[in-house]
């Protein structure tokens, strides 16, 4: 299922702009988070853990597979990088920073991002009514674009 993008732009960082917030929470620069984000700043779709090691992998071949998936792990701990699930795939990264949600047609596989105040209301609401806090960045719509209905 080929993944098309429509939306907001997202905010493109610099890598070394990355690794600077990196280094303030706490988070030791190596060849193997540099080269991750390396290619999530540059990606220009959504990735999956698997598609992040491919790459990372040609490119670097001696940064083993499971480094990589340790690094998507720990780059995420430290609030640099965030996954969330787009319908019923994998989960994608991306480099924190450029909060938006996605709308994801489970026909053609087009991801939508759509603007980061679009559930301001639902989260405020839930939070009076059940004192209960969304991550509502976290899963993606899932339904039919416009073409596929």
């Amino acid at each position: 299922m080929r993944t098309h993008h429509s939306g907001p732009a997202t905010v493109r960082v610099d890598v070394d702009e990355v690794l600077v917030r990196l280094r303030a929470n706490g988070g030791r620069i190596t060849n193997a988070r540099r080269a991750v984000l390396t290619v999530l700043v540059h990606a220009d779709r959504h990735l999956t853990a698997d598609d992040v090691a491919a790459t990372v992998r040609e490119r670097h071949p001696e940064v083993h597979l499971s480094t990589v998936y340790r690094t998507l792990e720990a780059l995420e701990e430290l609030g640099v990088v965030t996954h969330v699930h787009l319908g019923h795939g994998r989960a994608t990264y991306h480099v924190a920073g450029s909060v938006h949600h996605h709308a994801v047609c489970d026909v053609c596989g087009r991801t939508i991002e759509l603007p980061a105040d679009l559930l301001d209301d639902l989260a405020t609401d839930l939070l009076r009514s059940q004192g209960f806090v969304a991550d509502v960045h976290h899963f993606a719509f899932v339904g039919r674009c416009v073409g596929c209905h």
